[in-house]
């Protein structure tokens, strides 16, 4: 062998193999393409040795034999053929050695080779395309620009720098170098060469290619221009003929999706009919029938018609037919047949359709098994399957076997595969579909870890990273919903920010990352309030809504998104035009939507809330009506087209109840049976709202808020106070322990006076007892977790952590809104037959945790009998006014006993707060009006005495006849908001000595019954022997405050402690006491925090905040002439860690807090929580705190501090004690209160400020007593 006598045979034998491949390309037959293989291996085994071992005719059999493997292997997809095919590439290059002609051809085959053995083993070692591309551009170097393979070499590395961008660097000047070359070929061959449609054919699928990455739809108009110009370069039956032909539909299906034009399926249908039925090639038949599949379904998405639909999926099965076991192909279109089936089982509701679209993604699954290269896809394929299935009929196993499906995509790529963060993303998507379903967090949270992993191990430059951070922005969006974390939602919005920015204008998936946007805008406002988030956001759906086109679902989403905003707009800067084009566009969604698209009755309940908005701020009494009665309607028509345990429909009752009771407006006000009928129609459907148990707990307080007040109207005392008792207890399911304070703050606004309305029904239903059980469960949430009362959550995970963290993950699951059943009414009553069992288990774990050792009360409030104990020295008041009745309840160690209080109106008190919170409160008068200032003061305090305080006192029997000091110390619980008035200083004043309330009790308060018992608490660990003091004191601030005389009320202290029996035996300047003057907010915070000293005195100024009570806070730093004082607000006091947090270690005694407003909460709706300075102290585990309800007046500082000190410290060395100190066991915990008694006192009988001493109640009545 290898003679030149074999020479004519091995030639005959490699004609025979052109004859050959030439019949295969014409039939596909693969008997065919073996027997060429065949061929061509006997003429290269004929050439091996001897003379033709390094013959130009054996680099061109080795050549031929290596095309051939390549098309076994696109034939069949056995990739073993590559192998053979890169060897006789290889041995091709060492027959022919430079210069030989032959050598850039050989080089460009080779080149071939390398590139589809890297794609055919999944693209999972870039060696084979490295050198692929190495080679071919010494393709390229070794031939002349006028030599014969110069133009191939130069077409092979075009293709190969286009792959390259596409699968391995997506850096724009690989594809940009292959866009020009193919330029350059186009330009300069002749339309008659066979090569010239070669060239425009490639030349356009690299803009093609650019164009969807890009969205440049310029490129995809040149790109069809390309194609339709390689066709015309060649006649009918040329090969490359019906594959351009076939790009030229395919780029007309491109252009109408990125431009959202109707597709010109007439036209492309008359391009690829007539050269269907002369095709005698199978493949390029089944393709060609694969394109006409594509087109039927693009015509569908815009017609919605079945009939295009039912051609998809006909053409595509007609595509499958024509391809056998062994085919390539058939992979291919099993996926596309899996997904034409999937959209006609959505459209039709079919499970046979979406079962027939498994069964086909499975088959692919299986003809990819052990193919690297095609197991991910198929894999994928299966599992969105799967997905589509659950959503319309459900089944957890499909849910299931979807997310196995996608896990096992994401294994098969090595861990720097190209394709892995779009298979991450996969994976991620499922799990936000179980996090939907099961309510469970950890979903959530893997969720956002893989897309994160995606986002950060993507090319930025690569569109499926936009993708990519839309679908984290949504993750992110439903965990901040979940839990309330604003960090959450910032980065959502920052995740989708960089989404819309990487996705160009006219990009195909621009609008949908701009209606993602514009949620997660919307969702920040509803928290911050910032009306620039909103701005964006309108500025964002606006540009989505132009890019949809008429009538699309797209253009159904993107309106009603746009409506959203701008209602929010409205409710924020109510500028009506936002309202009317908010009520507009929702109109406009009404009538696009049919009749049976699913979403309809969330469409009409939108619409009704902006009609009912506009009737709330109408004025003409006609359009008023109008607007109430279509809005009444419309909350009708969502009721009755909802099923009943769909998850909105509690609030499409709620809704409709409340339109059902504004209709007795309209109607005849003497006809009282008909009114009350409509009262109790409304009552009835607020019940059936509420009896809803499966939506989050704090849509269901709303709910039962709104029902429990109408009974209380109607006088149904029985049905409300369940209601309202059932509404508290749901108030410990809020607020998560994982928020932070200012998420746990926003979740809690709103919620105060739920717990007066509960208090209120069972004092009219007779039962006080549980009515103060009720209003203590309502009040102050947050210091109650401050303080682990609320959830001894640590304990529970010592003693039983797999109980532990099924509590943990079953409270997160029940706050999470349910998801809307997609399509089927099964598939919803899934979900809620779900929910009511997941509040089984949890109330089920509960009654567990409350079974381990001292964890009886675990996230359970007070009881009666506690309550009681709490009495023990003495008498307990908190008021509870709602506008249905207001009663004073009154605990004593024997009793919880209601007094009635007819005289005193809820809107009387709120009409009065104001006189002592706010931007107008009575102490921010200008000094030329302190005299009329203090008068009001006087007549808020007389109207007081009169309406509430003289009754309890009186009922008490604590009104003494003479005016001697009083004994008895009386605990007034300040939540409500009766909290916020002057309690203690309720009273005649001078003129009538007996009618105060100080002259018969001493004063305290405390922000809740809870409050008093962790003071108390507190307080059996002070030791009040040899106290110290950290004096604080600013007498200059930054940011242009006023100078504060600080050094009279530091002479003050001084004064006491140095007189004091503190000082025995002590080197210090003065015993006992560390100033800090001008000290920074670090250095305050770790003084609070380190229990060095047991009395800690601030003299400063302080801010409070009208909006954000967590954010009133001290004003410090060194440097008064800094532009802004360095802030330390109550936020960072409540999360200070105490040394004395360990139950035997010693506790500070008292904070004494004289600075502006350090007692007295401005936010009313969140009043109950009682958040101020002198709480946070408390909740640092001082039990006794000295603050003020408004601006302390200097001269009255100075004075009570000096008597508060010297009776304070009076005898304590000595071991003296005062009356109520000397009884067994009692650790002196009168002293704080009496000596503030005994200062404010001091301060009535001197002259300090303005006028009478005691009158001038705005000086000495601002400083209270808070704690034990």
């Amino acid at each position: 062998m290898g003679s030149d006598e074999d020479a004519p045979e091995a030639e005959e034998l490699n004609c025979q193999y052109l004859e050959l491949s030439a019949e295969f390309r014409r039939t596909s037959k693969l008997e065919v393409l073996q027997r060429a293989l065949g061929f061509i291996q006997k003429a290269v085994d004929l050439t091996a040795t001897g003379s033709l071992a390094e013959s130009a005719a054996r680099a061109a059999y080795l050549n031929n034999l290596g095309r051939c493997h390549r098309i076994y292997y696109e034939a069949t997809g056995d990739a073993t053929h590559l192998d053979d095919a890169v060897e006789a590439g290889r041995l091709s290059l060492v027959a022919a050695p430079p210069p030989s002609e032959l050598r850039p051809l050989c080089c460009s085959n080779l080149s071939d080779a390398l590139s589809d053995r890297y794609f055919a083993k999944g693209r999972t070692d870039r060696v084979d395309f490295e050198e692929a591309i190495e080679i071919a551009r010494a393709a390229v170097t070794s031939s002349n620009e006028d030599g014969k393979y110069y133009d191939a070499a130069q077409s092979t590395l075009a293709s190969r720098l286009g792959l390259y961008f596409e699968y391995v660097d997506s850096d724009e000047k690989y594809l940009n170098e292959a866009i020009q070359i193919n330029q350059d070929l186009v330009h300069k061959t002749p339309k008659a060469d066979d090569m010239y449609a070669v060239y425009a054919y490639n030349l356009a699928g690299d803009l093609k290619n650019r164009s969807g990455r890009y969205g440049r739809v310029a490129d995809l108009i040149s790109a069809k221009e390309y194609y339709r110009a390689a066709a015309d370069a060649v006649p009918l039956g040329h090969t490359i003929h019906p594959k351009a032909i076939r790009m030229v539909v395919d780029s007309m299906i491109d252009l109408s999706d990125v431009t959202n034009s109707r597709v010109e399926a007439e036209e492309a249908l008359g391009l690829l009919l007539p050269i269907e039925k002369d095709m005698t090639n199978t493949n390029d038949l089944a393709r060609l029938i694969h394109t006409k599949s594509k087109l039927y379904n693009a015509r569908y998405r815009w017609s919605s018609s079945i009939d295009d639909l039912n051609l998809a999926v006909e053409a595509e099965e007609a595509a499958l037919s024509l391809v056998g076991n062994d085919s390539a192909l058939k992979g291919h279109f099993l996926n596309s047949l899996s997904q034409r089936l999937a959209s006609r089982a959505q459209l039709r509701m079919s499970e046979q359709d979406i079962n027939a679209a498994i069964s086909y993604a499975t088959e692919r699954m299986e003809t990819a098994k052990g193919l690297s290269a095609l197991e991910p896809g198929a894999y994928r394929t299966l599992g969105n399957m799967l997905r589509t299935k659950f959503d319309l009929f459900g089944g957890l196993q499909n849910l299931s076997d979807s997310l196995d499906a996608l896990r096992n995509a994401l294994s098969a790529f090595p861990p720097d595969h190209v394709e892995r963060p779009t298979a991450l993303h996969g994976v991620a998507i499922s799990l936000r579909d179980h996090f939907r379903y099961y309510g469970n967090i950890k979903y959530l949270d893997e969720s956002i870890e893989l897309e994160r992993g995606a986002a950060n191990s993507i090319a930025n430059n690569n569109p499926d990273r936009c993708m990519i951070l839309d679908g984290l922005s949504l993750s992110l969006s439903m965990r901040s919903k979940l839990t309330g974390s604003s960090q959450d939602l910032d980065e959502a919005v920052s995740a989708s920010e960089t989404a819309v920015g990487g996705s160009p204008v006219g990009h195909i998936e621009r609008p949908g990352y701009l209606n993602g946007l514009c949620n997660r805008l919307n969702s920040r406002f509803t928290r911050k309030n910032d009306t620039a988030d909103l701005n964006k956001a309108i500025e964002a759906i606006s540009e989505a809504v132009t890019s949809a086109h008429e009538g699309s679902s797209d253009e159904i989403i993107y309106l009603t998104t746009l409506s959203n905003v701008l209602f929010s707009r409205y409710l924020a800067m109510r500028d009506t035009g936002d309202l009317d084009e908010a009520i507009e566009n929702s109109r406009k969604v009404v009538a696009k939507a049919s009749s049976s698209n699913p979403s309809r009755p969330s469409f009409l309940h939108n619409l009704g809330l902006r009609l009912y908005t506009k009737y709330e701020c109408s004025v003409d009494e006609t359009e008023r009506h109008e607007y109430l009665r279509e809005a009444h309607d419309l909350a009708l028509q969502s009721v009755d087209a909802t099923p009943e345990n769909h998850p909105d429909l509690p609030d499409y009752l709620l809704q409709l109840a409340t339109r059902q009771t504004l209709l007795c407006t309209l109607m005849d006000a003497s006809d009282e049976p008909k009114l009350l009928a409509q009262l109790q129609l409304s009552a009835t459907t607020y019940e059936r709202a509420f009896s809803k148990t499966y939506i989050p707990p704090l849509s269901r307080i709303i709910n039962g808020q709104c029902c429990g007040y109408l009974n209380m109207q109607l006088k149904n005392w029985d049905i409300a106070s369940k209601i309202l008792s059932e509404t508290v207890s749901l108030f410990r399911k809020t607020s998560p322990l994982s928020l932070d304070e200012s998420d746990r703050q926003r979740q809690l606004r709103g919620l105060s006076g739920i717990s007066s309305l509960g208090c209120a029904a069972l004092i009219s239903a007779g039962n006080p007892e549980q009515a103060i059980e009720v209003l203590e469960a309502g009040r102050g949430i947050m210091a109650n977790i401050t303080m682990g009362n609320h959830a001894d959550l640590s304990e529970v995970k010592d003693a039983d952590p797999e109980l532990h963290s099924r509590y943990v993950s079953l409270r997160d699951t029940i706050s999470q809104p349910l998801p809307a059943p997609e399509a089927t009414f099964s598939h919803g009553q899934d979900v809620v037959s779900k929910r009511h069992q997941e509040l089984a288990e949890l109330e089920d774990t509960e009654r567990q945790i409350r079974n381990l050792p001292g964890l009886s009360d675990f996230n359970q409030s007070l009881s009666a009998k506690e309550i009681r104990e709490l009495a023990a020295d003495g008498p307990l008041v908190s008021f509870c006014t709602v506008d249905q009745r207001c009663d004073a309840v009154i605990v004593t160690s024997g009793a919880i006993e209601t007094l009635p209080l007819p005289n005193l109106q809820h809107f009387e008190i709120k009409k009065r707060i104001g006189m002592v919170i706010g931007s107008s409160r009575l102490s921010k008068t200008a000094p030329s009006k302190r005299a009329l200032a203090n008068r009001k003061m006087r007549n808020l305090l007389a109207w007081l005495w009169d309406i509430a305080i003289h009754p309890v006192l009186k009922y008490l029997e604590l009104m003494k006849g003479t005016e001697s000091p009083p004994g008895t110390r009386l605990w007034w619980i300040t939540s409500g908001p009766m909290g916020l008035l002057p309690l203690h200083a309720a009273g005649k004043g001078q003129a009538a000595p007996l009618e105060n309330v100080y002259a018969h009790v001493i004063s305290s308060y405390v922000s809740s019954f809870s409050a008093l018992a962790f003071a108390r608490q507190c307080q059996a660990k002070v030791q009040t022997t040899s106290p110290t003091m950290a004096l604080i004191t600013m007498p200059q601030t930054a940011g242009g405050l006023a100078p504060l005389s600080t050094e009279g009320e530091s002479s003050a202290i001084r004064e006491a402690f140095e007189s004091s029996d503190t000082a025995a035996n002590s080197s210090l300047p003065t015993p006992g006491l560390i100033e800090l003057r001008q000290p920074s907010a670090a250095a305050v915070l770790a003084q609070a925090g380190s229990n060095t000293a047991s009395i800690l005195h601030f003299a400063c100024h302080a801010e409070p905040s009208l909006t954000d009570p967590s954010n009133t806070s001290f004003l410090l730093g060194a440097d008064p002439r800094a532009p802004t004082p360095e802030l330390l607000p109550v936020r960072a006091l409540r999360n200070a860690q105490l040394a004395s947090g360990s139950p035997t270690q010693q506790s500070p005694w008292l904070a004494y807090l004289s600075a502006c407003c350090t007692a007295q909460q401005y936010d009313l709706k969140l009043i109950d929580e009682n958040i101020h300075l002198a709480t946070a102290f408390q909740l640092l585990g001082f039990p006794g705190v000295v603050g003020t309800l408004w601006e302390a007046d200097d001269g009255a500082a100075v004075m009570v501090a000096r008597e508060f000190y010297r009776e304070l410290l009076r005898g304590i060395k000595k071991g003296e004690r005062t009356e109520d100190e000397g009884r067994e066991g009692q650790k002196e915990t009168g002293r704080v209160v009496r000596a503030l008694h005994a200062a404010t006192a001091a301060c009535r009988g001197r002259k300090v400020g303005r006028g009478n001493p005691a009158e001038d109640v705005l000086a000495w009545a601002s400083f209270v007593h808070i704690g034990a």
